[in-house]
């Protein structure tokens, strides 16, 4: 997706950006984005979540209680969730994926915080299934965004004993997951019950 920034250039929302590059005086620690969280009075849109994210300093001991993993599935860690926006730690061992979705209507930004992200990016074909037509690799201060309606999937594919620690915002919070296949036309649902609590889907 092409969207254009205050001074009028384009850029695509999959193109990451260091937060060193944008950070002033202005630094935010992780307690105080939450603090932005829970305070909003409206949804935030991509961009505003995005320039958040480039002046987050962040620090293991700040999101250490956050950063718990699970044996089978990677983990969601809710950080702070307001009626507005959400902000969760996902950690992930290697092998540990998302399915192929889009967020049901919400905007998503991500962090890496550790290890090394692959994001794969799909598109409908005429037959209604998806398939991919991009993949990034995004290592630790990483940033992207996920606009509606884009479809992708996270993974962490690095070997055995590489774990993956990513900070994740949504807008407004999630409570659908729409999912697809490669092969099969089929839309799948995943509601709020399947994927809040710790667990992955």
């Amino acid at each position: 997706m092409q969207v254009s920034d205050t001074k009028g250039r384009l850029f695509s929302s999959k193109i990451t950006y260091s937060p060193a590059a944008g950070a002033a005086a202005c630094e935010l620690t992780l307690a105080e984005m939450a603090g932005r969280i829970e305070t909003l009075t409206g949804v935030p849109s991509l961009s505003q979540i995005e320039e958040w994210f480039s002046l987050l300093l962040l620090r293991q001991r700040d999101y250490e209680p956050y950063r718990m993993f699970t044996p089978r599935k990677y983990a969601r860690n809710l950080i702070v969730r307001s009626p507005f926006a959400e902000l969760l730690m996902l950690c992930w061992r290697p092998g540990q994926r998302t399915p192929i979705h889009d967020h049901g209507g919400s905007v998503g930004v991500v962090m890496v915080c550790e290890g090394l992200l692959t994001e794969t990016m799909y598109e409908r074909t005429p037959e209604k299934r998806v398939h991919p037509y991009n993949t990034f690799k995004r290592g630790p201060g990483e940033i992207t965004g996920a606009d509606v309606p884009d479809i992708h999937q996270l993974l962490n594919l690095q070997p055995k004993g590489r774990d993956l620690v990513t900070l994740h915002c949504y807008a407004p919070p999630l409570s659908v997951l729409n999912t697809y296949s490669p092969r099969s036309s089929r839309v799948g649902r995943w509601r709020e019950g399947y994927f809040m609590g710790g667990a992955g889907i």
